[in-house]
């Protein structure tokens, strides 16, 4: 039995269909390499990231990875709140990997358990000196590094390796620092 060709008119419903579908229905990409838990441990500093509503109003936010006795692993999460030398805010999560022997994926959880989040490590330096990360569904990458600031011409090479990676730049903004 011979399969009806498709008409033009179908193939356009479907591509409407297919530009209604939230970008949330696709899944980040993967990883593009595996983590050296020991490596990746230390503090991170937020150099660009996509805008969400817990980060607003938050200045120089870094975060310090740490283990624990338990497998899993302590952040802390620190800002300034409305300027540079604003007060501080901390807040303190756990995590734990979702895929070893890779390590590239963690699962954070807040508030003693009551809120999770899933997060990817897409790409980082060989010397670990940075990282693009994003939540799960890909809607919120971040570029992180060890130090507080890059120059513009590595900030502009890394936002140009997120896009590379299939994921979303516009919405990139630098963090305030």
């Amino acid at each position: 039995m011979e399969t009806p060709p498709v008409s033009p008119r179908s193939l356009a419903f479907i591509a409407a269909i297919l530009i209604l579908i939230p970008t949330s229905a696709w899944a980040a990409p993967e990883p593009v390499r595996s983590v050296d838990l020991d490596r990746f441990m230390g503090r991170w500093h937020e150099i660009l990231r996509t805008p969400n509503n817990h980060q607003r109003n938050c200045w120089a936010a870094s975060q310090v990875w740490s283990r624990r006795e338990d497998g899993r692993f302590s952040i802390r999460q620190t800002c300034h709140r409305g300027s540079r030398t604003g007060r501080i805010q901390t807040f303190d999560t756990t995590a734990r990997v979702l895929n070893p022997p890779q390590n590239t994926k963690f699962e954070a959880s807040f508030f003693g358990g009551l809120i999770r989040q899933r997060y990817w490590v897409i790409d980082h330096a060989d010397d670990y000196s940075w990282m693009i990360a994003t939540t799960a569904d890909g809607e919120f990458p971040a570029l992180l590094s060890r130090s507080p600031t890059m120059t513009a011409g590595e900030v502009g090479r890394l936002r140009r390796r997120v896009g590379e990676l299939g994921l979303p730049t516009a919405a990139l903004t630098p963090s305030e620092r």
